[in-house]
């Protein structure tokens, strides 16, 4: 069997920054030379190639960041890159995260002509007020606008939206997941209000809604999309069968995958060791623990939860021997774990709970 990896391509810039957001790097510079991020991104990838011999390209994603500020030129040009070092699947998931704020329609088209076959468009809200709340620069015509062409140019097409907004109901909540819905949507990426430290909204003292009612609204959610024919197949992702985000997997199933320039990071195995990369290069060398804990955290995530074949294989170590046996078992009396010879995976009211479970099964 052809070994696989997944490429991570990470852009650094953003054209403003979000007050909610903790991964930003920088604002877009005005003289910027994408020429050269692009064969820098080349370049790691050459370092790589050593350790990549037999294998083939599952999925690449760039993301960021907002990479939908490189040109369509850019993004064929690390494409075609890839594709002259390493064989690449005929049918390989090539995502790119966009921003409404850089919706151009003939450029976004030539992102498809160049190879991009799924778009993940970052809306976060589709009300005018909560735009503005999230800082957002993009009108809410603008989003509806590089929607409708996200879902007609693109096979898989993807919309991320942020809940748990201050004073947020469920009937407005509900509206902005029916307008989503109406592009016809086959995936959508929702996450919650978190106030992270540093950020602008952390230093304006700003509170998302409370725990019991961010609980309580995820609910409704879950259940809602459901009764729409989207399930959730991961804790903030939520698919039509069959449209579930080839490469995102590879995170929660501990494939392995290489990232690729400044701020990307990557996970794989090569010679019996496994390795951990940051910017573009190997790192550290994980021990069976460390990953054993890695898996853990990110496979519960996951509706389908963590395989002990699967867990074994990509790290060497039996499940039901790392985890706290006893924990298991309780939480399974609980109604919160299933557990068989296959694995474990969470139930509905587990997802709930997710942070704590993950605590008690590594005590």
């Amino acid at each position: 069997m052809v070994k696989e990896i997944s490429i991570y391509i990470h852009f650094p810039y953003c054209r403003s920054r979000c007050p909610y957001c903790d991964f930003f790097r920088a604002l877009k510079p005005r003289a910027f030379d994408e020429g050269a991020l692009a064969q820098r991104y080349l370049a790691d990838l050459d370092g790589f190639l050593p350790y990549l011999a037999g294998r083939e390209v599952k999925s690449v994603f760039f993301g960021g960041g907002t990479p939908s500020l490189l040109s369509p030129s850019a993004v064929g040009l690390v494409l075609d890159g890839i594709a002259e070092r390493l064989p690449v699947r005929s049918d390989a998931e090539i995502s790119l995260e966009a921003n409404p704020n850089t919706f151009e329609r003939e450029k976004f088209l030539a992102f498809r002509t160049a190879g991009i076959n799924r778009l993940s468009l970052g809306v976060q809200a589709l009300n005018v007020a909560d735009l503005k709340f999230l800082g957002r620069t993009h009108s809410l015509e603008e989003a509806l606008q590089a929607m409708e062409l996200g879902a007609a140019a693109f096979p898989k097409f993807s919309v991320d939206l942020i809940y748990a907004r201050p004073h947020q109901q469920w009937e407005d909540w509900q509206k902005e997941i029916d307008l989503a819905l109406s592009f016809g949507l086959k995936h959508i990426s929702l996450y919650q209000l978190t106030i992270e430290e540093g950020t602008v909204f952390a230093c304006k003292n700003i509170s998302g809604l409370d725990e019991e009612q961010a609980a309580n609204l995820y609910e409704q959610t879950v259940f809602y999309l459901r009764s729409q024919g989207l399930e959730r197949y991961e804790v903030s992702n939520f698919a039509a069968s069959g449209s579930e985000s080839v490469h995102n997997l590879v995170y929660w199933q501990g494939r392995d995958y290489i990232g690729l320039g400044d701020g990307a990071h990557g996970r794989f195995s090569a010679s019996g060791k496994i390795f951990a990369t940051v910017d573009g290069r190997i790192t550290e060398e994980l021990s069976a623990f460390e990953r054993a804990e890695e898996l853990l955290l990110m496979g519960l995530r996951i509706k389908k939860g963590i395989s002990a074949a699967a867990f074994k294989q990509s790290c060497g170590m039996d499940l039901f021997a790392f985890i706290n046996r006893a924990a298991m078992e309780n939480l399974a009396e609980q109604g919160l774990l299933a557990a068989d010879e296959e694995g474990i995976r969470l139930t509905d009211a587990g997802f709930l709970l997710l942070d704590e479970i993950i605590c008690r099964l590594v005590s």
